[in-house]
C-alpha cells in the first residue's frame, strides 16, 4: 500500500489491522500524519513500514514490536519522535534496514534502549541518532556493532553534547564490525578520534563522510584505508593544517582507490601539504576534489594540481578557477 506524499491523512483507521497479508505501507511525506494505531501489530505480514519526514508523527506504536517480519523500519526526518523508539524493537530480528535508531530518554522505562540492537544481527543499514544520551561506555558495547557482519552501511550522531570523555568511551564502544562499507560521523565534539579510526580496522570501507566535528584539531589517517573512493568532510572548526598524518604511514600508497574528495566549511583551514615521498603515491586515482568555503586556505597542493590527466577541480576562490 502507497500512501506517499498524501497531505490529507492525519490519523489511520483502525481498521487497518484488518490486512493481514500486507507486506509494504508507505506513508513517507505524509506531513499531517500524528498517529498511527495499535493495530498495526496485527499486520503479522509486514515487511516494510515507511513513515519518513511525517514530520508531525511523535511516536510509534508500542505493538510494534509484534511485527516479526518486519525487514525495513524507515523513520529518518520523524523531527518528534525524539522519546525514542518503543520498547522492544529489539524482538524484530528480521530488521535489514533502521533508518534512524533514536536513543531514548534515560528514565523511559517505555523506550528502546541501545542495548536493544545486539539482536538484531540482520542489519545491512543502520543510523543511530541521540548518542549523546548514552550514558556510559558499558551501555554502547551492548549493542554489539563489531558482530553485525551484514552492516554495510552506518551513520552515528553524537548529539546532543555531553562530556568529552564520555562520549570518547561511548565511540570507542561503537566499533563496527571490519565488513562495514560506508560509514558517516556527525556530531563527534571531541579532539581525539576513536581508535578504530585512526588504524585500518575498516579494510572494506568505501565511502566515509566526517561532519560537524568541531573541537577535532587534525584528520585520522584515512591514507591507510586501501578501498576509499569518497571521502567527503565538512564543517571541522578546529583543524588549521592538513599534512602527512591524514595520509597514514603503513601503505605504500596512500588513498590508493580515492576518486572523490572533497571539503566545505573549514573555516580556520590555512595550510595542506600533499608530498609523495621515495617509492609511495599519493592518490592516484583521484579524479575531482571540491572544496568550499574554506576562506582561509590559500593554495591546492602542487602535486594534486600537475596530474595528468587533470584532476577536475572545484574551488570557490576566484584566482584558482574550476579545473586544472
Amino acid at each position: 500500500m502507497d500512501l506517499r506524499g498524501n497531505g490529507s491523512i492525519v490519523e489511520l483507521p483502525r481498521e487497518v489491522g484488518e490486512f493481514i497479508h500486507l507486506r509494504y505501507l508507505n506513508l513517507s511525506a505524509c506531513w499531517r500524519l500524528v498517529t498511527l494505531p495499535e493495530t498495526i501489530s496485527e499486520l503479522c505480514n509486514l515487511q516494510t513500514l515507511d513513515v519518513r519526514r511525517c514530520f508531525h508523527l511523535a511516536k510509534l506504536p508500542q505493538g510494534i514490536r509484534s511485527l516479526i517480519n518486519l525487514r525495513h523500519l524507515q523513520i529518518a526526518g520523524c523531527l518528534r519522535m525524539c522519546r525514542g523508539l518503543p520498547k522492544g524493537v529489539g524482538r524484530l530480528t528480521s530488521l535489514r534496514t533502521l533508518s534512524c535508531f533514536i536513543v531514548g530518554d534515560e528514565n523511559g522505562s517505555d523506550v528502546c534502549k541501545i542495548e536493544e540492537m545486539r539482536n538484531l544481527k540482520e542489519l545491512r543499514e543502520l543510523e543511530i541518532t541521540g548518542l549523546g544520551k548514552v550514558e556510559d561506555a558499558g551501555e554502547a558495547e551492548k549493542a554489539e556493532l563489531k558482530n553485525k557482519k551484514q552492516l554495510y552501511g552506518l551513520s552515528l550522531d553524537f548529539q546532543p553534547c555531553r562530556q568529552p570523555v564520555v562520549v570518547k568511551e561511548v565511540a570507542e564502544a561503537l566499533q563496527p564490525h571490519p565488513n562495514l562499507k560506508s560509514l558517516r560521523i556527525r556530531w563527534y565534539e571531541v579532539k581525539e578520534w576513536p581508535r578504530w579510526t585512526m588504524e585500518p580496522s575498516l579494510p572494506q570501507l568505501t565511502q566515509l563522510f566526517l561532519s560537524f566535528c568541531g573541537k577535532c584539531q587534525c584528520l585520522p589517517p584515512l591514507g591507510d584505508l586501501p578501498l576509499l573512493e569518497r571521502l567527503e568532510i565538512e564543517w571541522m572548526g578546529q583543524v588549521k593544517y592538513v599534512g602527512g598524518e591524514f595520509l597514514g604511514s603503513s601503505s605504500k600508497i596512500a588513498f590508493p582507490r580515492l576518486k572523490h574528495l572533497s571539503f566545505v566549511f573549514m573555516l580556520e583551514w590555512e595550510n595542506w601539504e600533499v608530498k609523495e615521498e621515495k617509492g609511495r603515491k599519493v592518490m592516484p586515482c583521484l579524479l575531482s576534489l571540491e572544496i568550499e568555503d574554506s576562506p582561509k586556505l590559500t593554495a591546492v597542493p602542487d602535486l594534486l594540481l600537475q596530474r595528468t590527466p587533470p584532476i577536475k577541480i572545484k574551488w570557490d576562490k576566484e584566482e584558482i578557477g574550476g579545473s586544472s
